[in-house]
């Protein structure tokens, strides 16, 4: 099944300098709002800095990220993160002060997510892969996936409003996840191991390739 429609993305690169302006502006410890720290932070010049603000300056997206972890700003590192392609906006803050209303989402989302991973289920039982999905099958698989991703977004948003109302320690909660998947071989050790099982995959790839070639 091929995506036929472009990337949605609602923040232009241009607003980056806007952004990483703000979000300094607005950091909570007053300290991290001056250029100095934080260009002493980022390890560039105050200069540079303002050239980055000022847009006469260019910078890149780890540049970005270490500016956002360093005045705190999660909201701006998702905005930057979206712009990049590697995020979606970030959702609305009013939205996230209540636990309750954000439990209140995710329940029906998970029944919806439930019924969709039936059409799914039943979408693979008759797909041939070397025929693809007909039109009707395409468009299903399309919305039962959306229905799988709004059970993510919302998972997201309620344990952000836990942080927000609870103090819920989400870093604690993410290394507790990322412990539990390594003890049940979820997620690679190292960028190493990662590598490895990505050039034997391409070397299959190679080979197969070649065997069509050669038959």
């Amino acid at each position: 099944m091929k995506n036929k429609t472009a990337k949605a993305k609602l923040y232009n690169p241009s607003a980056i300098p806007t952004i990483l302006k703000t979000a300094r502006e607005r950091a909570l410890k007053p300290e991290r709002r001056t250029k100095r720290w934080l260009a002493d932070q980022l390890g560039i010049t105050e200069r540079r800095l303002t050239g980055i603000e000022d847009r006469t300056s260019q910078i890149h997206l780890e540049e970005c990220i270490e500016w956002c972890e360093a005045v705190e700003d999660s909201e701006a590192l998702e905005q930057i993160m979206h712009i990049y392609g590697i995020g979606l906006p970030p959702t609305d803050p009013r939205l996230l002060e209540s636990v309750s209303d954000q439990l209140d989402n995710l329940k029906p989302e998970i029944e919806e997510a439930f019924q969709a991973a039936k059409q799914i289920e039943k979408l693979s039982q008759r797909c041939r892969p070397w025929k693809g999905f007909n039109e009707h099958d395409q468009r299903l698989a399309e919305t039962t996936a959306k229905q799988i991703f709004d059970i993510k977004h919302a998972a997201e948003c309620l344990l952000t409003a836990m942080e927000n109302q609870w103090g819920l320690n989400k870093e604690y909660v993410e290394a507790t996840w990322i412990n539990g998947a390594i003890s049940n071989d979820v997620v690679m050790r190292s960028v190493s191991d990662f590598e490895k099982l990505r050039r034997a995959r391409t070397d299959q790839e190679r080979m197969a390739q070649l065997g069509v070639i050669k038959g």
